[in-house]
C-alpha cells in the first residue's frame, strides 16, 4: 500500500506572533491554531488540489477546518479575523474553550464555534474524524486526534491518526487536571506534533516551584516592598491568586493583591466555567468568592485606588510598568514569569524581558518559575506512551528544537523533525519503515579540546568553532563559569549576570540593622519567638521591630531549638 502524504506548514510558531500550523492530511486541509496577529499570510496553496469535501472550500481559503486547542491569545487571537474573511470556515473547539471565549469576545464567530465532546470521535467529513484528549495545562486546553480512513479499494481501509497539541501539562494544577496518558496508550499515532516547550529543560516539583514563589513575595513584603507580577490574561494569573488565598502562611500577611482589569476579566471568564472545574475549586467557591475578597488581612481586589503599601499588583504582561511608578513608589519588586518558550531564562535564571519599558532605577527585577507547560522528561514521557511514528516539534528557537532532537532516547525509537517556520515538512505516513535517523536528526555537535594541568590550576582549552554557536554568548555571558561532578562526568556552565549580582547582594552591609545582621538569624530564618516571622525564611536585606544586634551565638536554648530545627531542612 502506497503510504499517505503528510505535510505540515508552520505559519508562525512564535508566541509574540501567534502559533499556527498548516496541516494537509490525505485530501484535507486543516488549520492548527490560529494565533497570527497578521493573517495575511494565510494564503490557498496552489499547489494542492481542492479538498474532498461535502462542500468545495473556495479557492482562496485556506483551510477546509480550523481546530483551537486552547483559549491562550497566541492560539486563538487570529480567529475572528479569520472568520471574519473566511465566513464559512467551520471553527472547532472544546466546551470549556469556547466559554472562557464567550466571556472575553462578544464576536459573533466565538458564539458559532463548533464544540466537540471530549473523548468522543467527532466526523468531520466520512473520512475524517477529530477527537479532543484533555491535555491539562489549562481549562478546555485539547489535544486533538485527526483520524484519516484511505481507502486502497472496495474492501481495504487504512487509518491514520495525526495528534496537535500546543501546551499540556503532566502535573495538576488549582484549575485544571494533569494530562493523563493513559488516554493515547493502545493507540496507532503516526505523527505527533508538539511544542517544544521548556526543551530539554527539568522542572522542579510543583510544591517547590510554589514555596518558593511564596517565599520570595513574603521576603519582598517583609523589606516593606511592593510587588508586581506581569501575567497573561488566562492561567498563570488565576493560579496565583488561588495559591495565596489557600497559602496558610500567606492568609495571615496583612497585605492587598490588586489585579488589574484585563486580568480580572480572565478571573471573571473562570468563575462562568465553575461547574466544569475540579471539585476542590468548587466546593471553595460554595463557601466564598472563587477569586475577590474584600475583608479580612488578606484582600483579593479588581485595581482601583491603591492606598496602602507595601502591596502585590497583577497585571497583564503587555501593560507598561511605568504608568504605577508614581503610586508604587521606589521599593518596587517586579516577579518575571520565565516563559515556556525561553528555555535560557530558566538555564540561567537571568532573562529580564523589559526591553520596551523603563522602569525606575530603584526598582528590583527578580524572575520566577510556575510551570504551565512540559519540561524535558515530561515531554519524552508523553512521546513514549503515544508511541508514534513520527514527532515534529515546533519552537521559535530553533536551539530548542535541535536539543530535543538530539535526544538519544527518542533518536533510537522515532522519526524526528524540526519544525522551521516557512518551510514544508512532507513526510509519507505509512507502517513504521526503519529509516536512518541522521535523515530527519541533525548529528550531535562535539567540540575537541586538551586539558593541561599544574601546580596551581587546570586549563581546558577548547577549539575554535565553537565560537561560532550562537548558544557561545549566553555561556560566556560574564567569563565565569562554575564546574559540578556528576558521577564521574564533569559538568561545566556559564555564570549569568544575575547570578553574579545577586552573588554580590548577598554580601550583607555589616553597617545596619537588618535580620543578616540578628542575632537570631539562622538558615535563612527567624528564630526570635516575639517575631511575626518566626520560623519563615526571610530576605537578609530584611529587618522588624524586634531585631536584635548579633553577639554571643551560644546562646543555649536558641542552639538546642536550631538543632530541632534543622532536621527539616
Amino acid at each position: 500500500m502506497s503510504p499517505v502524504p503528510v505535510e505540515c506548514f508552520p505559519y508562525g510558531v512564535d508566541p509574540q506572533t501567534g502559533v499556527c500550523l498548516g496541516l494537509k492530511l490525505g485530501p484535507y486541509r486543516i488549520l492548527l491554531d490560529c494565533g497570527l496577529t497578521d493573517i495575511s499570510g494565510l494564503q490557498a496553496d496552489e499547489g494542492q488540489p481542492d479538498a474532498v469535501v461535502e462542500q468545495p472550500a473556495s479557492p482562496q481559503q485556506p483551510a477546509d477546518f480550523v481546530l483551537c486547542s486552547q483559549a491562550h491569545a497566541d492560539h486563538m487571537r487570529g480567529l475572528g479575523e479569520l472568520r471574519q474573511s473566511f465566513p464559512e470556515m467551520p471553527i472547532y473547539t472544546s466546551i470549556e474553550t469556547q466559554q472562557i471565549l464567550s466571556h472575553l469576545y462578544s464576536d459573533q464567530w466565538v458564539s458559532e464555534c463548533d464544540i466537540i465532546a471530549w473523548n468522543t470521535p467527532f466526523d468531520l467529513a466520512p473520512d475524517l474524524t477529530l477527537e479532543l484528549v484533555l491535555a491539562g495545562q489549562m481549562p478546555g486546553a485539547a489535544i486533538c486526534l485527526l483520524t484519516y480512513t484511505a481507502k486502497a479499494d472496495a474492501e481495504i481501509a487504512e487509518s491514520y491518526t495525526v495528534a496537535y497539541t500546543g501546551d499540556f501539562y503532566l502535573t495538576h494544577t488549582r484549575f485544571a487536571p494533569a494530562l493523563s496518558t493513559s488516554n493515547l496508550k493502545g493507540r496507532t499515532i503516526d505523527w505527533l506534533i508538539l511544542k517544544g516547550g521548556y526543551g530539554t529543560l527539568q522542572h522542579p516539583p510543583r510544591k517547590q516551584q510554589e514555596s518558593e514563589l511564596v517565599q520570595t513575595l513574603l521576603q519582598a513584603l517583609t523589606a516593606q516592598q511592593s510587588v508586581v507580577i506581569p501575567v497573561p490574561q488566562l492561567g498563570l494569573g488565576q493560579e496565583i491568586l488561588m495559591l495565596l488565598r489557600t497559602n496558610a502562611e500567606f492568609i495571615r500577611q496583612k497585605v492587598t493583591i490588586w489585579v488589574d482589569e484585563t486580568v480580572a476579566q480572565g478571573c471573571d471568564a473562570y468563575s462562568q466555567i465553575l461547574p466544569v472545574l475540579p471539585a476542590s475549586i468548587q466546593n471553595f467557591a460554595r463557601q466564598q468568592s472563587l477569586f475577590w475578597q474584600a475583608t479580612g488581612r488578606l484582600q483579593v481586589q479588581p485595581l482601583g485606588a491603591i492606598a496602602q503599601l507595601p502591596c502585590i499588583l497583577l497585571v497583564h504582561h503587555q501593560t507598561n510598568l511605568g504608568q504605577y511608578a508614581q503610586v508604587l513608589g521606589d521599593r518596587v519588586l517586579v516577579l518575571d514569569p520565565i516563559p515556556p518558550e525561553s528555555p535560557q531564562a530558566l538555564r540561567e535564571h537571568a532573562e529580564i524581558r523589559w526591553d520596551e519599558v523603563s522602569l525606575p532605577a530603584s526598582w528590583q527585577t527578580q524572575t520566577f518559575l510556575l510551570a504551565q507547560a512540559c519540561d524535558g522528561s515530561s515531554t519524552t514521557q508523553l512521546i513514549h506512551n503515544s508511541r508514534p511514528h513520527h514527532v515534529a516539534f515546533y519552537h521559535r528557537s530553533p536551539l530548542v528544537v535541535e536539543d530535543l532532537t538530539q535526544v538519544p532516547d527518542l533518536q533510537n525509537r522515532y522519526q524526528l523533525h524540526p519544525l522551521i517556520p516557512g518551510e514544508r515538512l512532507e513526510v509519507g505516513v505509512e507502517d513504521n519503515v526503519p529509516l536512518p535517523q541522521e535523515t530527519f536528526a541533525p548529528p550531535l555537535q562535539t567540540y575537541g579540546g586538551e586539558l593541561v594541568e599544574s601546580a596551581l590550576s587546570a586549563t581546558l582549552s577548547l577549539g575554535a568553532d565553537i565560537l561560532e554557536d550562537p548558544r557561545w554568548q549566553t555561556f560566556a555571558d560574564t567569563g565565569l563559569i562554575e564546574a559540578v561532578w556528576q558521577g564521574h562526568q564533569l559538568v561545566i556552565r556559564g555564570l549569568s549576570q544575575a547570578e553574579t549580582l545577586r552573588s554580590s547582594a548577598s554580601q550583607h552591609p555589616t553597617d545596619r540593622n537588618c535580620c543578616a545582621n540578628c542575632h537570631y538569624y539562622r538558615n535563612q530564618r527567624c528564630w526570635q519567638t516575639e517575631s511575626a516571622l518566626y520560623g519563615f525564611k526571610v530576605s537578609p536585606q530584611g529587618t522588624c521591630p524586634v531585631y536584635a544586634p548579633m553577639g554571643d551565638r551560644s546562646d543555649p536554648v536558641l542552639t538546642e531549638d536550631l538543632e530541632d530545627e534543622v532536621m527539616d531542612f
